[in-house]
């Protein structure tokens, strides 16, 4: 018996069924349990799918499973005489136990078996949902509706600060796919619930007959829902119910355009709304988070105004401190040396990103600017801890490729004073040759 016989066993087959054993769904579902409609976190709930426990478990298995076979295998390749047959019934039995694990998963995946537990950790469980419900692909109208409506939800009233994170920088290849250009405050005077009960009623009202009567009042209870006043709470519910109708998957060829304006124009504004309030969070994890979103997945135009907030800034008229003119940002204030970081680090990464129909004087202009601001950071020991500091030379080295590229702050003082002197000289003689001449 030779080594194509251990071969067998799919150890990394079986890991990635495993991996794919995620349900949306079900990950939605103890979402929603999770989170009341007063935005507190339920420690009882009624848990929808297959558990943790389980799941790391049976992985564990797999790897072990896999690496006995690995070992096997070395064994019969380098010396067909060493084989062990009581190794291979070791990994045969292994092989039924988790092949017969992975059944009984599979089993409660697909189906919506349900069991009331308690969570000791809800803000934790709400963590790993999220995760579970990112991984899982976004294959239909349904699919995305239930990603949007959660990831929104979550990132602006859950009460635990790392889930409120993670659905944070969860948003960032959604807004890339619906073109968000910036960052929505909520109404001011957001719809009272009574009254979007009763528009969602009379949606679903005109839903039910459109098949018979037309399309026309259907349209028409979509457009006084677009022209509604709503908050991430509101949206959330008309959200749930398109997630509904969609998985239905009963709109006849007209309807289901109207379904489809209706639920893109909310989940636009949803995820707008939502990194605005990222942005706004009183926790500096969380306006790390978007900060980081925003650099990642919006324009320069974005970026230059998050460069814009790290600059010092003076209080208004009114005592209250000014947000950029596009986007709404606040100044970063000094100790917010998180967000300082990840604004840093996503320019290290991203570059600056300048936008394409700026001139070349202009572009110059801006590109010393901002290298003013970073060196500037890079050796403010009183404003900027020493991780700031760091992120700050990372950007340098990024954002100047013809700069010494080290990482002290030293051989950067020295380079900008001689690099702003010639380009301020070459700004200067630009400048006089572009006067008119007399004659």
């Amino acid at each position: 018996m030779g080594s194509t016989l251990l071969r067998f066993i799919p150890a990394g087959t079986l890991g990635a069924l495993l991996a794919s054993c995620v349900s949306g769904p079900a990950a939605s579902h103890n979402l929603d349990e999770l989170l009341d409609s007063n935005d507190e976190l339920r420690h009882v709930i009624e848990l929808r799918g297959f558990t943790d426990e389980l799941l790391l478990d049976l992985t564990g298995q797999a790897i072990a499973l896999g690496a006995t076979v690995a070992v096997a295998v070395a064994q019969a390749d380098d010396s067909p005489s060493a084989f062990d047959e009581e190794l291979m019934d070791a990994v045969n039995e292994g092989a039924v136990g988790v092949a017969a694990q992975a059944g009984r998963v599979l089993d409660q995946v697909g189906s919506d078996q349900s069991e009331l537990v308690h969570v000791g950790d809800p803000s934790l469980e709400a963590l790993h949902q999220l995760l579970d419900l990112i991984s899982v692909p976004t294959d239909s109208l349904a699919d995305e509706l239930r990603v949007i409506r959660q990831l929104s939800r979550y990132a602006s009233h859950c009460p635990g600060r790392l889930a409120r994170e993670r659905a944070i920088l969860g948003l960032g290849p959604w807004l890339v796919k619906f073109e968000i250009k910036s960052p929505m405050d909520p109404p001011r005077v957001p719809a009272e619930a009574e009254d979007l009960t009763k528009l969602i009623g009379q949606f679903y009202s005109d839903w039910k007959t459109a098949p018979e009567k037309g399309t026309e009042e259907l349209q028409a209870s979509v457009e006084a829902l677009l022209d509604t006043e709503l908050d991430i709470q509101g949206m959330w519910r008309v959200l749930k119910g398109l997630e509904a109708l969609a998985s239905q998957d009963r709109a006849t060829p007209a309807m289901r355009p109207i379904l489809i304006q209706l639920a893109r124009s909310l989940e636009a504004r949803s995820l707008a709304m939502a990194l605005g309030s990222g942005l706004r969070d009183p926790d500096p994890i969380v306006r790390a988070a978007a900060m980081e979103t925003g650099m990642a997945y919006l324009d320069s135009s974005f970026i230059l105004e998050a460069l814009e907030c790290l600059a010092p800034s003076r209080l208004d008229d009114q005592g209250r401190l000014p947000r950029t003119r596009m986007h709404g940002l606040y100044p970063v204030v000094p100790g917010e040396s998180l967000v300082v970081q990840r604004l840093l680090d996503q320019l290290a990464l991203g570059g600056l990103r300048l936008p394409e129909d700026l001139d070349a004087a202009a572009r110059d202009n801006m590109r010393l600017s901002v290298l003013n601001l970073v060196i500037s950071i890079s050796y403010d020991v009183v404003s900027y801890d020493e991780a700031s500091r760091a992120a700050a030379l990372r950007a340098l080295v990024a954002l100047a490729p013809e700069g010494p590229g080290s990482r002290r702050k030293e051989d950067w003082e020295g380079w900008w004073r001689e690099f702003a002197q010639l380009a301020q000289a070459k700004a200067a003689t630009e400048a006089a040759e572009d006067e008119p001449t007399d004659g």
